[in-house]
């Protein structure tokens, strides 16, 4: 359980990581090919690691708050407030991001003018960025409470996250 929400919580940063990169990379895009290319890459990282990530983080993560010894989602307020953190993250994934990549792009990509001529292309990409980087600024603000809360509870003596899952049935 535990091995499989890290891990989920790694292809999710590592798509939003992979989107907000090659969206800071279009700003340097000028020819239409690659402007084309790097809207076919973050549609990609969203459809193949940031959703499926996301949702599996959510609900590995909500599995384990309820299997283990935590005692629930609301016991701890660090384990409530990542759940609600997730959730907003996705939220704003599906609202943002999703209308960019899936709505907007795509009409981007069927016009007859060149992206650097589109003012949508570039409304497009200021909402993509803003998006991914609120996003990937949750996702890095829920890690670091991980890291920070498990290890105090690690120094309490309530053991790691490893030993819960011994306790899992």
């Amino acid at each position: 359980g535990l091995i499989i929400h890290v891990i989920s919580v790694i292809i999710y940063f590592s798509g939003i990581f992979g989107q907000l990169l090659v969206t800071i990379s279009m700003t340097f895009f000028s020819e239409q090919s690659q402007i084309y290319v790097g809207i076919l890459f973050v549609s990609y990282f969203d459809h193949y690691l940031t959703i499926p990530g996301a949702l599996a983080s959510l609900f590995t993560g909500i599995w384990l708050a309820l299997r283990t010894h935590w005692g629930g989602l609301t016991k701890y307020y660090w384990i409530l407030t990542k759940w609600i953190g997730n959730m907003f993250a996705i939220i704003l994934g599906s609202s943002i991001t999703g209308n960019v990549v899936y709505n907007l792009f795509p009409q981007i990509l069927s016009s007859n003018l060149h992206p650097l001529q589109n003012p949508l292309y570039f409304q497009s990409r200021k909402m993509l960025f803003l998006g991914i980087s609120i996003s990937f600024s949750l996702l890095t603000f829920l890690v670091v409470i991980s890291y920070i809360k498990l290890g105090e509870r690690e120094k309490l003596g309530e053991g790691f996250p490893m030993q819960a899952c011994a306790v899992i049935k």
